[in-house]
C-alpha cells in the first residue's frame, strides 16, 4: 500500500468540510478538488482555491477518520503505532486541542475531537503530547 501524503484526497471531493484558517477565519464547503498543496472549494457561489500551508485544521465527520495504513512513514516518528493514542497538540495560532489519534499520512494527522474528525497540517503544529 503506498504511503498517502494527505488524508484529504480525492476521496474527499463531494463532501461538505469547515476550514479554519491561520488568520483566524473559517468557512463550510463542498471539496470540488484536492491537489497535493491545495484544496479547491464551492462556499456558496464562490469557489475558493484554499493552499493547505494557510490551513490550521479541516473539520470533517469522525467516520471520515476511519481506516488504518498499513504501510510505515520512514521520516516519521508518529507512525500507525499511535493510532487510538490519546494526544495533546499544540498549533501554531495557539490552540490547544486533545482528542485520540484515529489516522496519519505524510504531512497531515486526523485527529477525534469529541464527535468531530479534525485533519490538521504537520506544518501547522507545534508539538503533540502523547497522553498515558
Amino acid at each position: 500500500m503506498p504511503i498517502r501524503d494527505n488524508i484529504i484526497d480525492s476521496r474527499f471531493r463531494g463532501m461538505a468540510i469547515k476550514v479554519f484558517l491561520i488568520n483566524g477565519e473559517d468557512f463550510e464547503g463542498i471539496v470540488d478538488d484536492v491537489a497535493r498543496y491545495e484544496l479547491g472549494l464551492t462556499v456558496r457561489d464562490s469557489f475558493y482555491i484554499v493552499f493547505r500551508h494557510g490551513v490550521t485544521y479541516v473539520e470533517v465527520s469522525s467516520s471520515d477518520l476511519h481506516g488504518e495504513r498499513g504501510a510505515e512513514l520512514e521520516d516519521s516518528l508518529i507512525t500507525s503505532d499511535f493510532i487510538g493514542v490519546d494526544v495533546d497538540v499544540l498549533l501554531i495560532n495557539g490552540n490547544k486541542l486533545s482528542g485520540r489519534l484515529m489516522k496519519v499520512s505524510r504531512y497531515e494527522l486526523g485527529i477525534r475531537y469529541g464527535d468531530k474528525g479534525l485533519i490538521i497540517p504537520k506544518s501547522n503544529i507545534i508539538y503533540i503530547k502523547i497522553l498515558k
